[in-house]
């Protein structure tokens, strides 16, 4: 499969997954927490607002869901033999939430896992990748056309 439809995959997982957290911005239900998406209250410093908030954390999420089809195309799949099988991507998932969390969101100032951005934001973390290996797998699986 080319690197762009693995790329186009997971952009579709990344908004299937977004998905609550723009209800939940455009009913106005959670302006601390939004589901699903990192809320980065701050960024090289500088105090985002409150639309800022949900429109940075979806380009961050979109952009850790083009990285995770990439990444997977272009490591993963050249060198498995079942690289579309659902164990594998979930075994990705987990190395790919420990790259996020362990090395991205230091670097970007939210801390180790994301603990300087709240509470729940490891876990938030962890279930958005399996969400993305999830949605992935399932379209791969009901359009046997994109398997490599």
């Amino acid at each position: 499969m080319p690197v762009i439809t693995a790329i186009f995959l997971s952009l579709v997982a990344g908004v299937v997954t977004a998905i609550p957290g723009a209800l939940s911005e455009f009913q106005k239900r959670s302006p601390r927490n939004i589901p699903l998406l990192i809320d980065v209250k701050s960024f090289w410093g500088k105090r985002l607002t409150r639309g800022e908030i949900f429109w940075f954390g979806l380009f961050v999420h979109l952009l850790m869901a083009a990285l995770f089809g990439a990444l997977y195309e272009l490591i993963v799949v050249k060198s498995s033999i079942h690289p579309y099988g659902f164990l594998n991507l979930l075994a990705y998932a987990s190395l790919f939430y420990v790259l996020v969390g362990g090395a991205i969101f230091p670097v970007v100032g939210a801390g180790l896992f994301g603990r300087r951005e709240g509470k729940t934001v490891w876990y938030e973390l962890l279930i958005v990748h399996y969400l993305f290996a999830a949605i992935v797998w399932l379209m791969v699986y009901l359009y046997p056309a994109l398997k490599p």
